[in-house]
């Protein structure tokens, strides 16, 4: 590819090349430039396979690099020459390079943008859904914008010194917050269970609680697994004290329905949204619609529904597709500066186990869902395992198990499933009684562990607040 001046300068990537062989220059700096360069800053395809081996090798010699990589067929396939070695200007200054490391990256990151610009052209020619690749390119976008420097010790303690309440979003339940210390900004976090434990339900609770702990936050609810008819019958119920199976029957007073639903004002004024399932396949169309309305918190349930590639046709296939999809998601979150929450299936089979208690390796083709959220709880409503002639209908847990900042929890929560609504237990008596009862339905070897880490979660979550 011709590239024009706009887009590459010989100038810059001539000198940083010589930089490497000027015998004058510090070790320190020549391996600090060496990081921060990759082959593919160069347009040059000579220049690019000696740069990658001067770095693979760490030989910064011209003859005794010559002599070692001569014979390589790579070397002899782009018609290199031990000339083309010899006449690299090494007599660039320690004092300079960085302006010209500077712009050889700057360079680079215009020719990316200049060829994701050529996509995003060629997507809309086509009729193609280009959005995958605006939200890379504003990524490049975001790189160039900022400095290479690194920033100084002084610089971060003033951007975390300088943080604000509203940087930082609750969870919606006061215990966790004490715990966790809330969500941050381009986070993603996860929450597993398996069919019937309550996972929309919670997520529909957590979506007002959120909303109500700060009157500016917006949140939008993405759901493939339910319409959006159906989740604000579920909202209806929660808020109105309806029972569910009444809404779906019609016998309810629509009048006080409408009253009572406007006195709500986070739902008044649509600073919870539903998002109409019929208007997103896949993360692009999540990524279009969120980049239009900036939602603060946004939840997607659940990730397992999400439009796959057409040619995913294995398991293994399928393992990667969520993965891409889950760092997509994290990119967007990013962008955003929101916090994406997760929804995700749980493996068949945790019903005949001892221990009837899903774990991290039980996620559903979990991909790089471990690895990117950074915090991974589970919905868990023991009695649809146990059956709730053994523990009562109410009790209900919030699995913390992974968790950045702190050691994995379990958090008690009284529950009505008709309504939807979850009751925090502030008496910590009731508290351990209902997790002596989990204890005594688990019985296993780790119920020491369990009890540790919820003695833990107890002294936090205790504490008064400021």
């Amino acid at each position: 590819m011709i590239y024009t001046d706009a887009l590459r300068s010989i100038e810059a990537e001539q000198n940083v090349l010589g930089f490497f062989f000027n015998p004058h220059i510090e070790e320190d700096k020549r391996m600090q430039v060496l990081q921060l360069i990759q082959p593919n800053h160069f347009t040059e395809e000579k220049a690019q396979l000696i740069f990658g081996l001067t770095k693979k090798l760490q030989i910064f010699d011209k003859i005794v690099l010559w002599d070692k990589i001569k014979s390589l067929k790579p070397v002899k396939d782009a018609s290199i020459e031990w000339t083309d070695i010899e006449n690299i200007d090494d007599f660039v200054k320690e004092e300079d390079i960085d302006s010209y490391v500077e712009i050889l990256i700057d360079k680079h990151q215009k020719r990316e943008l200049h060829e994701f610009g050529g996509e995003i052209r060629d997507a809309m020619l086509k009729g193609e859904d280009q959005f995958d690749i605006a939200l890379r390119a504003q990524n490049i976008l975001s790189r160039m914008s900022s400095k290479i420097n690194i920033q100084t010790n002084q610089d971060l303690l003033e951007k975390v010194l300088s943080e604000k309440a509203s940087d930082i979003i609750p969870t919606g339940y006061n215990a966790v917050d004490k715990y966790i210390g809330g969500y941050s900004r381009g986070m993603i976090v996860t929450i597993g269970g398996d069919s019937g434990h309550l996972k929309t339900t919670l997520a529909l609770d957590m979506a007002f609680r959120i909303a109500e702990s700060n009157p500016t936050l917006k949140i939008g609810i993405f759901s493939k697994e339910m319409t959006d008819v159906t989740l604000v019958k579920k909202q209806i119920s929660r808020i109105c004290g309806i029972p569910t199976n009444l809404i779906f029957s019609q016998e309810y007073d629509k009048e006080y329905v409408k009253q009572k639903m406007m006195e709500i004002e986070a739902w008044r004024t649509n600073r919870i949204r539903i998002i109409n399932p019929n208007t997103f396949t896949g993360v692009s169309d999540i990524a279009r619609i969120q980049m239009t309305h900036r939602f603060d918190v946004w939840f997607l349930d659940f990730i397992q529904l999400l439009e796959f590639a057409r040619s995913a046709t294995s398991s293994s296939d399928y393992n990667i597709q969520i993965g891409q999809n889950m760092r997509s998601l994290q990119s967007l979150s990013l962008v955003t500066k929101s916090v994406g929450i997760v929804l995700s299936q749980v493996k068949k089979g945790i019903e005949y186990r001892k221990e009837k208690k899903p774990t991290i390796s039980d996620l559903e083709w979990s991909g790089l869902i471990k690895q990117l959220s950074a915090y991974i709880f589970f919905s868990y409503y023991p009695g649809k395992y146990y059956g709730f002639h053994k523990i009562p209908q109410d009790h209900y847990y919030l699995l913390g198990e992974k968790t950045r900042f702190a050691e994995s929890f379990t958090y008690p929560m009284r529950v009505n499933p008709e309504l939807g609504r979850f009751t925090e237990i502030t008496d910590q008596s009731k508290r351990s009684e209902m997790m002596d009862k989990l204890l005594q339905l688990l019985d296993s070897d780790k119920s020491q562990n369990f009890r540790r880490n919820q003695d833990e979660f107890s002294r936090y979550s205790e504490k008064p607040d400021n």
